[in-house]
């Protein structure tokens, strides 16, 4: 081809806009194409397009301009814009960039619309409040929607991320500065600290909804007269007395479940009804022989238990498994029955709420001696077990998460017999210094 063929050549693709996708086999630029500046972009409403074809989103209207991300076929753009020679400005996870519009449609009922949280809120997996959380978003943060689901729910699009939130606490957005409504609940989590009636109404007088259990955290979304609060359970609108109701301050839901060093504290919490995704049966002994979820553990703490346990036997050293996992459910059950035998306040010194407990990790276990005796009790503390503990579990990447003196750091009670793995770097620093977890991470 001659020069002069191949800048007419070049000419025609900067006016179609046509992008070379090659499917796993890289992406071909045009470098040769040079634009002295971006053309105006017209306003539009913004709209959803899905491509049809794996696609390279790139900074500028042109083959030749940087590639910010490549996205699949059936991927779903938001278009903010129109860009000269048939392209589109789109907004995608959170960066905004061009696509020939060659390579998208327009999608089924894409009108956009854009709204705004009224207060700090859960966006959920599915539309109602027993759904998992899959972020929570600030006060004034701006999510765009382009379905409405049932029972008052809205389908909304934010950093990449599709989820559901209730039509109570957005307001659509007018394009204005003006800040949203404060929230009523200035505290992130409220729980109930005895079993507790759902009612339709602020009063003893309503019908009952639900009675929840002792434990159960609360979505309040307001304050109702007389000492009530409106809360929000399974999508529908109702009161408790806040008289039985805790507001915990400055709870948060952990970002790394996953992680073998995950920080589960009266502070930071699993997502709601988190359950590990690798768990399997332990290979130790019990002090029971049902074949229960207690003995299981996630696969990289249940080999490392294994081998603490044949390590101590190797020493003279005979342990049992008490108390491995627990999943969400068993923990309420748990937590609530401590609640009506001794109290919210007592209960909470050494028993954890649902979702802050490390039993519910996988990472956690409860050992004792071999004949069984002093099961998660005080009188472990000082045997030649919980000596032998003390000494060598670091060495297998375990640590007594609660140790003698770090009550305050902790929040709970010295607990010699509970175990939990980080693995074997950071156990044997941990133990080296004489710290918590909490202190390693430096977080509260």
């Amino acid at each position: 081809m001659t020069e002069v063929n191949k800048q007419r050549f070049y000419k025609k693709l900067a006016v179609t806009g046509l992008a070379f996708t090659l499917v796993g086999a890289g992406t071909l630029g045009l470098h040769s194409l040079n634009f002295t500046g971006e053309p105006t972009v017209a306003s539009a409403a913004a709209e959803t397009y899905t491509t049809t074809a794996n696609l390279n989103i790139r900074s500028g209207p042109s083959t030749s301009n940087a590639i910010i991300a490549t996205v699949k076929q059936g991927t779903q753009l938001t278009v903010v814009g129109q860009a000269a020679s048939g392209w589109l400005k789109v907004s995608y996870q959170g960066k905004t960039g061009y696509v020939s519009s060659e390579y998208v449609k327009k999608s089924a009922s894409s009108t956009t619309k854009t709204y705004v949280t009224t207060a700090n809120l859960n966006i959920r997996s599915g539309p109602s409040t027993s759904s998992a959380i899959v972020v929570t978003v600030k006060q004034g943060t701006q999510l765009t929607s382009t379905e409405q689901a049932a029972n008052g729910w809205l389908k909304v699009s934010y950093q990449g991320k599709t989820g559901y939130v209730s039509t109570q606490y957005v307001k659509e957005s007018t394009g204005s500065s003006e800040p949203a409504p404060a929230p009523a609940p200035a505290a992130s989590v409220y729980v109930a600290t005895a079993n507790l009636n759902v009612r339709t109404t602020a009063s003893t007088s309503g019908a009952v909804m639900a009675t929840l259990k002792a434990g159960t955290q609360l979505d309040v979304t307001a304050k109702a007269a007389n000492g009530w609060l409106k809360i929000t359970y399974q999508g529908k609108v109702g009161y408790v007395s806040g008289q039985y109701v805790r507001a915990l301050a400055g709870m948060k839901v952990v970002s790394n479940p996953e992680s073998i060093q995950v920080v589960v504290n009266k502070q930071n919490k699993l997502p709601e009804n988190y359950v590990p995704k690798d768990l399997v049966y332990t290979t130790i002994p019990f002090t029971f022989k049902e074949q229960t979820e207690k003995k299981k553990m996630r696969s990289e703490a249940a080999a490392a238990i294994a081998q603490l346990f044949a390590g101590a036997k190797k020493q003279g050293v005979t342990l049992l498994g008490v108390s491995a996992y627990r999943s969400h459910a068993t923990q309420s059950a748990l937590f609530s029955s401590y609640v009506q035998r001794d109290g919210y306040d007592k209960a909470a010194t050494y028993s954890a709420l649902p979702g802050t407990s490390e039993h519910e990790t996988g990472l956690g276990i409860d050992v004792t001696k071999g004949d069984g005796t002093c099961a998660a009790q005080d009188c472990f503390g000082g045997t030649k077990e919980a000596t032998w503990l003390d000494a060598h579990a670091a060495e297998y990447g375990f640590i007594i998460r609660y140790p003698k003196g770090k009550e305050a750091v902790t929040g709970y009670k010295y607990e010699p017999w509970h175990l939990r793995y980080v693995g074997k770097p950071v156990a044997q620093a941990i133990k080296s210094k004489g710290i918590t977890l909490e202190e390693y991470y430096g977080i509260k």
